[in-house]
This record gives structure tokens, C-alpha cells and sequence, in this order.
């Protein structure tokens, strides 16, 4: 399965914009709702420290030799 890190880094950009405009427009309701709005807050900046990361990280590609032997058995295991 690939993971498409740019694409979740503008997901959690988007996601931390929406959730600045709630900061804002919600900042005079009660403090449960902005501790809450806080909270995922930090946590969409902990996702992205981590996704950012990971695109910092990536390791190289794995090349694996294939002998003969490898195909017949691979071959004989499918059919």
C-alpha cells in the first residue's frame, strides 16, 4: 500500500486552517469548546511534524535478486 505523504500534508493544511477559522469564530463560546478546538489543533500539528518527517525519512527502494529457483517456486506455489 502506498501512502500519498504530500497529499496528507495538504489535508492536514486544510484541516488546520478550518479548524483556525473555528478558533476565531468560536472563541467566545464556552471553554469546553475551545479546549477542544485546541486540542485538535495540536494534534493536526503533531500529524503533520509526523508526515513531514516520514517525507524527510524515506528509505531506498529495496531491489531483491530473483534466481532461478525463486521463479520456479513462486510459479509452483500459484498453481
Amino acid at each position: 500500500m502506498t501512502v500519498n505523504l504530500e497529499l496528507q500534508l495538504k489535508f492536514l493544511s486544510d484541516l488546520e486552517e478550518a479548524l483556525a477559522d473555528a478558533l476565531t469564530r468560536y472563541a467566545e463560546e464556552s471553554p469546553e469548546k475551545k479546549a477542544e478546538l485546541e486540542y485538535m489543533k495540536r494534534e493536526v500539528d503533531r500529524a503533520r511534524r509526523i508526515v513531514a518527517d516520514r517525507m524527510d525519512s524515506k528509505p531506498a527502494p529495496v531491489q531483491r535478486r530473483r534466481g532461478r529457483f525463486g521463479d520456479d517456486m513462486r510459479e509452483a506455489a500459484v498453481s
